[in-house]
């Protein structure tokens, strides 16, 4: 006795992507029929691999409700291993002053020291250079944290007879 009906096989489902795989061909074959023939096939064919999936999942899979009155399925581990796009990327070589560093014992950099807490505004600020801290009201038109600047007699009079003041404010400003 031959038998004319491919035996059926059974579903593979892999729970923990929520995938069923039908092995089974389709029963009529998609080069003969007619569009809305083929439509109706593959959407016959996907309410019933679908309505086994849901089937899988609630009669497998444990089943609780938060304290919030959600029903909560526990899916299991996957078991297919999904490929990669693209290929795992390789180790980067090393470049020389990588190399270099790394045998002298150079460490990169830190970014910690950099920044302050600014108590007025209640950000964090630079604590030098652009939008600095220290600069933060003289950079504005403002008043810089030197407001009050005592200036002495003698030096006073000096400018005012023809010395150079310049110098001496650097120097003022360097000792500051």
């Amino acid at each position: 006795m031959t038998d004319s009906q491919p035996q059926i096989q059974p579903y593979a489902f892999d729970l923990g992507h929520l995938l069923l795989s039908d092995p089974n061909p389709l029963t009529t074959a998609p080069s003969t029929a007619s569009p809305t023939d083929k439509e109706a096939l593959l959407a016959a064919r996907a309410q019933i691999c679908a309505q086994a999936l849901i089937n899988q999942l609630l009669t497998a899979c444990p089943i609780q409700r938060s304290p919030e009155g959600d029903l909560h399925i526990k899916l299991p581990d996957p078991t297919t291993q999904l490929p990669r796009e693209k290929p795992v990327p390789k180790e980067k070589e090393k470049t020389k002053w990588d190399k270099f560093a790394e045998k002298k014992g150079i460490k990169a950099k830190r970014k910690d020291g950099k920044l302050a807490f600014d108590e007025v505004s209640g950000e964090w600020k630079a604590k030098y250079g652009y939008k600095g801290k220290s600069a933060a009201g003289a950079a504005a038109g403002g008043v810089g944290e030197d407001w009050l600047v005592e200036v002495d007699e003698k030096s006073e009079k000096a400018e005012k007879e023809g010395a150079d003041g310049g110098k001496k404010a650097k120097k003022q400003k360097k000792a500051r």
